[in-house]
């Protein structure tokens, strides 16, 4: 099939088989170097992207529902991540970075969708990206401590 999609702000169109799964296309055929292929199940995060603004496993997502989808990576979150990025730093909440692309997607549509969230609601979004190195304690003070600020913490 033909497949024509907006990855990161830029036109993509390309022939995939309708049933090949947007980890592969990403990363091999549009050089995405952010989207992890790991468990190929759901169950780790390390492969999330932003489909029409709404967090996806892309090791899920075939290319047959990637037809006229508007599709962002860590790649293209640009300012929408910046704040997050220093709060995760300053807490020292990621070690060795392979699942902080994807937790980054995920924290950023967690943040777009509004008000700051409870404990419940990051324990959550952080469920579905397995960090095997922070334990997630500095990720959740990060995170919840950058909320009660409204999500805004300058320089």
């Amino acid at each position: 099939m033909i497949l024509s999609f907006v990855l990161n702000g830029e036109r993509q169109t390309l022939e995939a088989d309708p049933f090949e799964r947007a980890t592969r296309i990403l990363a091999e055929v549009c050089g995405v170097e952010s989207v992890k292929t790991s468990c190929g199940i759901g169950r780790c995060g390390a492969c999330t992207i932003l489909a029409d603004g709404a967090a996806a496993n892309a090791c899920l997502l075939i290319a047959a529902r990637m037809d006229g989808v508007e599709i962002v990576t860590a790649e293209g979150l640009g300012a929408r991540a910046d704040a997050l990025v220093r709060s995760l730093k300053e807490e020292g909440a990621i070690q060795c970075g392979y699942c902080a692309p994807g937790l980054l997607v995920s924290l950023v549509a967690l943040r777009e969708r509004g008000d700051a969230p409870d404990r419940h609601e990051l324990e959550t979004v952080l469920a579905g990206n397995l960090c095997r190195c922070s334990g997630y304690a500095g990720l959740r003070k990060a995170v919840l401590d950058l909320a009660e600020r409204g999500w805004d913490r300058n320089g």
